[in-house]
């Protein structure tokens, strides 16, 4: 199979059954390695060992590299030093206990099980016994960090539990460097010297974490005189290159110096950690293909041929995590209850784990018990990571420390905005036009929003010269009902007050409509063509999305003479700072009048943001800006006008959202495969945006002008 091939499959797969298992509340690395496992052997056979043990091992090495650097960055030593006496006694007890019973376990049932064949002695079974025994001291910080973030645990056992993850990470690393140069040379076959033999695992970790510092060192060095984030990327990748590489070549510890690298940048006094956060976007794709190769080596019948050893891996693990963490917070003077919480968060297990379980694949010495060790250590992960997580999440709730919400908390994207939600109007009465210009028409289905819209809709009209008109289309089944009497209908008499009292408040009578229809968007065209409409607008649902919704609009803006906007009210909304993104001058004339009816309010501040590509230089940027500012005139001459650029359109817009009451954007009036194929920008930052929105859409004048323009 050709290697291109074989990563985009890894990375497509994995990614996709990552995605399925967050539905349910599993970590990412789950998804990738059943992914994987589905792949490989145990599954459709697609990615084989020539494949996953040989040209793409380079994947593993890179990834192991990654994740012993990132180690040492949590290794930051004024951190820890704060809660220095109970986090010594926690770590020390849980990765003693840990590493003991394991260490027991594995050998005495290898022992009695006859593991590793009748070649195996108690060489092998030792080296077994010290290597799985180093790895089961590890715990997964990415799951622990994950789950305390989701349930927003906040206190000193879940700061305890994060520093005990940072240390028995860095302890597995140091346990493994010694249990694999001992594991070498209890399965060696030539005897050598016995006190060469002895010192050699002391002397190979100390020399590991000696080179990892220098390393360390030279790197804050250099990248402290660096600026541009691409430079740095490079010095970090070729850091975390180096102390690997030359650490193998010399015979130490590849993990070991990564980790002491890592700690020695972030416990510098400056503490330049950039070379960490550059790392951050190389990480995600190499972690994925990593992760999935992890699967794709898994044998199920090998697993199920260590079942028994793996599940006293299992057991014996969970005990000394949980034993060893309670002991050393009772004698640091935890209260019982807390105390015994500690241990429950320290089960998950994942990309250290199989990162130190595949370093054996590395060294030849390692065969005897590689596939053994292996199908052991993933058996573990996939337990733990299932069990894992609702146990930290156990723990922090035990100790107190998850927020208790009321029970009248709104969820995320599906704000109420009721009629106190919108600030009182502090600007001057406006007059009416003495010979109005049609009317600007407004839909009302909800008491939430009937003051917002209200307003809207008067501003609008006072930049027409049109008087605002309050429809309420009533839909199939309920025409029956009202429509000999609709005025007797008491939910429409409370929208239709809420909305005269608040354009009386802006100095401009209310016109009220009911209309009956078979589909919304009928209604609203038939009243806006019996009243020269100038502008529609239509209020955004409460739903996060809503499918129906977007059919009313696509059949209203593709019928309608007169732009329409929608009007998404999220929170209290104020309309005196408004941001205006541009991807295409052609939106200008489009939402130019909606703009300038919101100028009416006093105080008010407006931005125009020009998007841009990011390569754009800052010459460009300045002539853009000037461009628009040259296109709006003496318009908005109080108007900010900005250009930037940006290589994500929507998260630039969301960002520089911060501080503004209100963002109006153009949408598309793509329709079919063009929009399927395309998109639509303004559509997908409203689904995104916490904040209120406008969305205007040109009417079928403007279409058919920039059509002329066009063809011109």
């Amino acid at each position: 199979m050709e290697i291109i091939f074989a990563l985009s499959l890894l990375l497509a797969a994995g990614f996709a059954v990552a995605s399925l298992v967050k539905m349910v509340r599993l970590p990412a690395v789950t998804g990738y390695i059943l992914a994987g496992l589905s792949l490989g052997p145990s599954g459709l056979d697609i990615i084989g060992p020539e494949i996953s043990q040989g040209r793409l091992v380079i994947f593993t090495n890179i990834a192991m590299m990654l994740v012993a650097f990132g180690i040492g960055e949590r290794f930051d030593l004024q951190q820890l030093r704060r809660s220095r006496k109970t986090l010594l006694r926690v770590s020390l007890g849980e990765c003693t206990a840990t590493f003991f019973l394991v260490l027991i376990g594995v050998c005495l049932v290898a022992w009695l099980l006859g593991s590793g064949g009748s070649q195996a002695g108690w060489g092998w079974i030792l080296a077994l016994g010290l290597v799985a025994a180093s790895i089961a001291v590890a715990t997964a910080p990415a799951s622990t960090v994950a789950v305390l973030r989701e349930v927003e645990a906040s206190g000193p056992i879940s700061r305890l539990l994060l520093s005990s993850v940072v240390v028995n990470n860095a302890l597995s690393v140091t346990l493994f460097g010694i249990a694999l140069t001992a594991s070498g040379v209890l399965l060696a076959t030539n005897s050598g010297n016995p006190w060469l033999h002895a010192f050699l695992p002391i002397f190979k970790t100390v020399s590991s974490l000696l080179l990892g510092v220098l390393i360390g060192f030279v790197t804050d060095l250099v990248v402290h005189r660096l600026s541009r984030r691409e430079e740095v990327l490079v010095v970090a990748l070729a850091a975390v290159f180096f102390s690997g590489g030359l650490a193998d070549h010399l015979g130490l510890s590849s993990l070991l110096a990564a980790v002491a690298a890592g700690f020695a940048v972030v416990n510098r006094d400056r503490r330049d950690v950039r070379a960490f956060r550059a790392l951050n976007d190389f990480e995600p794709p190499v972690y994925g293909v990593f992760f999935a190769l992890a699967g794709a080596q898994l044998h199920l019948a090998e697993m199920a041929s260590a079942g028994v050893l793996a599940g006293v891996y299992i057991v014996t693990r969970a005990a000394g995590k949980y034993v060893g963490a309670s002991w050393g917070a009772r004698s640091a003077g935890l209260e019982p209850v807390r105390a015994s919480s500690v241990g429950l968060g320290l089960l998950p297990q994942a990309g250290l784990a199989i990162a130190l379980a595949y370093v054996i694949r590395q060294d030849p010495s390692m065969d005897p018990i590689r596939s053994v060790l292996l199908n052991i250590v993933v058996a573990s992960v996939v337990f733990n990571e299932l069990l894992g997580p609702p146990l930290v999440s156990l723990m922090a709730s035990r100790a107190g420390e998850i927020p208790v919400k009321a029970s009248n908390e709104k969820e995320p994207g599906t704000a109420i905005v009721t009629s106190s939600d919108v600030g009182p109007w502090d600007g001057p009465t406006l007059e009416p036009p003495a010979h109005p210009d049609g009317y600007v028409l407004f839909g009302l289905s909800h008491p939430g929003r009937a003051v917002a819209m209200t307003r809207l809709a008067t501003l609008l009209s006072h930049q027409y010269r049109a008087l605002p008109l309050a429809v309420r289309v009533i839909v199939g089944e309920h025409q029956g009902d009202f429509f000999w009497n609709s005025d007797a209908d008491p939910a429409t008499l409370n929208l239709f007050q809420l909305a005269r009292t608040e354009a009386r408040t802006l100095g401009y009578p209310l016109e009220t409509y009911s209309e009956f229809a078979e589909e919304t968007a009928e209604g609203i065209l038939r009243a806006a063509e019996a009243v020269r409409a100038q502008t529609i607008i239509l209020g955004h649902p409460l739903a996060r999305r809503a499918p129906e919704f977007a059919r009313i609009v696509d059949s209203v803006a593709r019928d309608s003479q007169c732009p329409v906007a929608v009007a998404k009210l999220t929170e209290r909304v104020q309309l005196k700072r408004i941001l205006v993104p541009l991807s295409d001058m052609a939106e200008l004339p489009i939402i130019l009048p909606i703009v300038s009816a919101l100028g009416i309010v006093p105080g008010n501040k407006i931005t125009f943001l020009r998007l841009m590509p990011h390569e754009t230089s800052a010459t460009e940027l300045a002539a853009q800006a000037d461009r628009v500012r040259k296109a709006l005139g003496g318009t908005l001459a109080r108007s900010d006008c900005r250009a930037v650029g940006t290589d994500s359109r929507v998260h630039t817009i969301i960002d520089n959202s911060t501080g503004y009451d209100i963002v109006v954007m153009s949408a598309t009036d793509q329709r079919g495969l063009r929009r399927v194929f395309f998109g639509s920008l303004a559509e997908d930052v409203a689904v995104r945006i916490d904040r209120p929105m406008l969305l205007v859409r040109g009417g079928t004048e403007l279409r058919s002008q920039k059509e002329a323009e066009d063809e011109q």
